[in-house]
């Protein structure tokens, strides 16, 4: 890797890494390991910050990924959630060992960059990459603006993981995220909270406080709590002062606290884009819409596809062959890990964006009636929800309250 100081900052590097998230620094870290020269170009003056999301992630998610966090990350560990109806109608489900955790994002995200760095991975911060760099139709490359330079970095393949503006996707008039199916969402930090089960989450579907996601409170173990909402109308903070003032239960839990922290995040629920791979280029993480759609959680399932294109990517300069053929592997890969769940999952948001409030009403009371929590319980896998349906389909409650949704969604 040849480092300048003059406007051109790296010439002929392996791998050109587009973001310092979590997804970015992932990739990069797979890709180095396998003896890639990797370089991070990140706009910020920091890995983490500003924090993009709530934070939280299940535990077999990061076993799966072989992620070992130091315990001054974990924020609280979470055995149950909570979950009501915009009458408030509750469905619990409770495991009896933690499910979920709450993770600090700022210290995640720094630590997955110093995993990261430990292998050699470089990162430049105060650069934004503002274009691709393309020749015969070939990515070679980006272009990056800083304070005072327009510099151009040459590579032998890009990961895209600019997060989900995916402006250089547009610019390159590549595919990108469905705009129709993406939502606005806020997540605020609060000072206290009250009459909360630490270690439950509580989640609030309501078309009049989130129309096209929901609502959320996310305890910490200090007394404090990450609070937040999606909407696909109207501006998140007008909709989450409203759900702050005039839904009872959120009303009693945040009586007396005060906003400490607010940030502004799109989420993309339209499943994966239509392709993630090009010549000389991947695209993983909230870029490719590798976002779960029921909940728009993207963590592990942008981590996910993280560490195949990192491994695919570092195979690729191993061999000497980051054609667009070699580079289809991280496609086929991601595709059979989790490309089944993530279509189920469309359908699902799809199905549920048609319930009005008086049918979610239904479902959620009708669910408590049947004990469907009772079913649940061997569900612990809650990013990769389309296999767990399957194999929830077995049990009678279940069966029971499929066809209820059915009935209600046609009457």
């Amino acid at each position: 890797m040849k480092v300048e100081n003059a406007n051109v900052i790296l010439v002929n590097s392996d791998t050109v890494v587009v973001g310092a998230g979590p997804t970015g620094s992932f990739s990069a870290l797979q890709a180095a390991k396998l003896g890639a020269e990797v370089c991070i170009c990140e706009e910020h003056t920091e890995s983490g910050t500003p924090p993009h999301c709530t934070g939280h992630i299940s535990l077999a998610g990061l076993k799966q990924l072989e992620l070992k966090l130091p315990k001054k990350i974990f924020e609280n560990e979470i055995k149950s959630a909570i979950f009501y109806s915009p009458s408030n109608y509750e469905f619990p489900v409770r495991f009896s060992t933690p499910v979920t955790c709450v993770v600090n994002r700022t210290l995640f995200d720094q630590y997955l960059r110093d995993k990261a760095v430990e292998v050699g991975v470089k990162i430049l911060y105060n650069r934004r990459v503002t274009s691709l760099l393309v020749k015969r139709n070939a990515v070679i490359g980006v272009e990056v603006k800083t304070s005072k330079t327009t510099e151009k970095l040459r590579s032998k393949l890009v990961i895209n993981a600019e997060g989900v503006s995916s402006t250089l996707l547009k610019r390159a008039n590549l595919p990108s995220l469905n705009s129709q199916m993406t939502v606005n969402g806020i997540e605020a930090e609060v000072d206290r909270i009250n009459d909360s089960e630490i270690d439950s989450v509580e989640v609030f579907l309501t078309r009049r406080f989130a129309p096209g996601l929901y609502a959320w409170i996310v305890p910490r173990k200090d007394g404090t709590a990450k609070i937040g909402l999606g909407t696909e109308r109207g501006h998140p903070l007008k909709c989450l002062r409203k759900f702050i003032s005039h839904n009872p239960i959120a009303r009693q839990r945040l009586k007396g606290s005060h906003i400490t922290q607010v940030v502004y995040h799109p989420i993309s629920l339209g499943g994966p884009i239509s392709q993630t791979v090009h010549k000389g280029m991947l695209i993983v993480g909230d870029a490719a819409s590798h976002v779960k759609p029921t909940t728009g959680g993207g963590i592990i399932m942008g981590l996910t596809a993280a560490k195949i294109a990192g491994k695919v990517a570092g195979l690729a300069i191993q061999e000497k062959n980051p054609d667009a053929q070699h580079l289809l592997l991280y496609e086929r890969l991601w595709k059979k890990k989790m490309g089944f769940d993530m279509t189920m999952m469309k359908h699902l948001r799809k199905f549920l964006n048609s319930f009005s409030d008086r049918k979610i009403d239904q479902l959620i009371s009708m669910s408590s009636q049947l004990k469907l929590d009772e079913s649940l319980k061997g569900a612990k896998d809650i990013d990769f929800q389309g296999s767990s349906l399957i194999r929830l389909i077995k049990h009678p409650r279940v069966i029971a309250m499929g066809l209820y949704m059915a009935l209600t969604h046609v009457f």
